[in-house]
């Protein structure tokens, strides 16, 4: 009778060690999700066409966290986008960007001080801090 005592303990000990690896499992899949909100966006201006599917959009989004500096700060990492989507996007060109640390107050406020310069040959992002990323029309353009 003892046995099936110890043997059921060990059972429900076992079920809750499994119920809660799984638990674990999908907070960190949840945490670890990118929003793909649209921090800060641009639109091609009317005067430049590309290939006539226009409207392209240059589009700073949101990813997902970056956990390399756990525990001592996890920050959000960031994309430069650009493609015909002017909300989340489904299909374009992606480029990682690391905005920390040019930015002493919100990520929007200083996006907002930046430019795009839009050229036949593709889009500059200018940003207050000195940086530009450039983005040649063939990267964005015809269906990509």
């Amino acid at each position: 009778m003892a046995k099936g005592r110890a043997l059921k303990r060990v059972f429900k000990l076992s079920l809750w060690g499994i119920g809660l690896l799984v638990y674990t499992a999908i907070l960190i899949v949840w945490l670890h999700r990118a929003s793909l909100d649209v921090v800060h966006q641009w639109r091609q201006p009317d005067e430049i066409a590309y290939d006539g599917m226009g409207p392209y959009y240059l589009s700073v989004i949101e990813g997902d966290l970056d956990w390399r500096g756990f525990p001592f700060y996890v920050d959000r990492r960031y994309f430069i986008y650009m493609g015909r989507d002017a909300g989340k996007p489904s299909h374009g060109h992606l480029i990682e960007f690391s905005f920390y640390p040019s930015y002493p107050d919100d990520l929007n406020t200083f996006l907002a001080k930046g430019e795009v310069r839009w050229t036949p040959e593709g889009a500059e992002l200018v940003l207050p801090n000195g940086h530009r990323v450039f983005i040649p029309q063939d990267m964005f353009t015809g269906g990509r």
